[in-house]
């Protein structure tokens, strides 16, 4: 296997140090079972679960669509995995690591007190991690978006960090939020975030909306829609949310990541780290691999010497703008990116003019 550690890839998000900005996604290790395969894989970070105190079989099969045509996926699994007695047990006799393990938390799916479910998991299984994600933005748990409420998102946060304390350990915690929330709700999480000084924010899960541009039958099944659909409208949410927060938490980019170029605007527009699943499914185990090698090139081009040399990020993304194509390019080389596509790049100005904005930062093009 390839050794992924370069110092240029190197990047912090809190006081976390990642060898590479490219981490997997909760989802695929639901349980813990095969972190360290990952790892092998190139990932510099695995998040386990989504995991709940008690086993959970999650929703009737089938669960899972892939969309080929549109190189997407929608799911509704419903949050099956082990149970945290399992987990424990499953990570505790597993420490020789060779990256970041994270773990995802949220409710059992019938759980009476699922506020109360958050202090128990973290207070049972945060010890064993390097950082802890409140995830409150899966569509497939009824109820659990409600959370995104600033009375109620305040609660879980307090009882994952009672749990947290009970513990004994103190970990970084991030919060996971839905693509699909209106923006007075997305200013509340951010105040919320910085008021009880979390660690970073991650942009974002999946989204019940259904762009008229899929192909795909499976485009009616209920369920969270991931992949190539979903990097436009994250990678906007992602640099609302640094605007609004001023910068002031580390933020994950997350949503339709399947090439360097993808995940190199990601990082453009406010990313600290970005993570990555639906990608892994279409472009295949070498996809670590593959994007690494381009980030660097690209890197190097630019006159980044590290992914945290571009922070804070000098690109913006128009708010009001309607996104056919997301343009970006490094203030330092004056480089136009056409993304998400393919990667071609040309004299900033020229593209400036040709999408009718003259200002620096992100052009869009209507």
């Amino acid at each position: 296997f390839l050794n992924y550690k370069v110092p240029i890839l190197s990047t912090k998000v809190s006081n976390l140090t990642f060898k590479n900005p490219i981490g997997l996604a909760a989802g695929f290790d639901k349980s813990g079972n095969c972190f360290n395969g990952l790892f092998k894989l190139g990932f510099s970070s695995v998040e386990i679960g989504t995991v709940t105190p008690f086993i959970q079989e999650g929703n009737p099969k089938p669960r899972v669509f892939r969309l080929y045509e549109d190189n997407a996926v929608i799911n509704r699994y419903g949050f099956n995995n082990d149970g945290m007695e399992i987990i424990e047990n499953r990570v505790n006799s597993l420490k020789d690591r060779k990256g970041l393990l994270g773990i995802n938390i949220e409710p059992n799916k019938k759980s009476k007190n699922p506020i109360e479910d958050f202090q128990i998991v973290s207070k049972k299984l945060s010890k064993y991690f390097d950082y802890l994600t409140i995830n409150i933005s899966s569509p497939n748990t009824p109820g659990l978006r409600q959370f995104h409420q600033k009375k109620l998102l305040l609660e879980v946060i307090d009882a994952t960090i009672e749990g947290m304390k009970e513990s004994g350990k103190s970990k970084p915690i991030f919060l996971k939020i839905s693509p699909d929330e209106k923006n007075s709700t997305i200013e509340d999480i951010i105040d919320v975030s910085l008021y009880k000084n979390l660690d970073a924010i991650i942009v974002s899960n999946t989204t019940i909306e259904r762009p008229k541009s899929l192909k795909n039958n499976y485009k009616y099944e209920n369920g969270g829609l991931s992949g190539q659909p979903l990097f436009q409208e994250s990678t906007r949410l992602l640099n609302n949310v640094f605007n609004i927060s001023n910068g002031k938490i580390d933020l994950i980019g997350v949503g339709g990541v399947e090439n360097a170029n993808h995940a190199y605007t990601k990082i453009l527009v406010g990313a600290s780290f970005v993570q990555l699943y639906t990608g892994l499914l279409f472009q295949g185990p070498n996809i670590v691999q593959v994007i690494t090698k381009r980030i660097i090139e690209y890197l190097k081009r630019d006159g980044y010497k590290s992914i945290g040399d571009n922070h804070p990020p000098k690109n913006k993304i128009d708010p009001n703008a309607h996104i056919n194509n997301i343009f970006a390019y490094s203030p330092n080389q004056n480089i136009a990116y056409i993304i998400p596509e393919y990667s071609v790049w040309y004299p900033a100005t020229n593209s400036a003019s040709a999408s009718g904005r003259s200002n620096g930062g992100l052009l869009v093009s209507a």
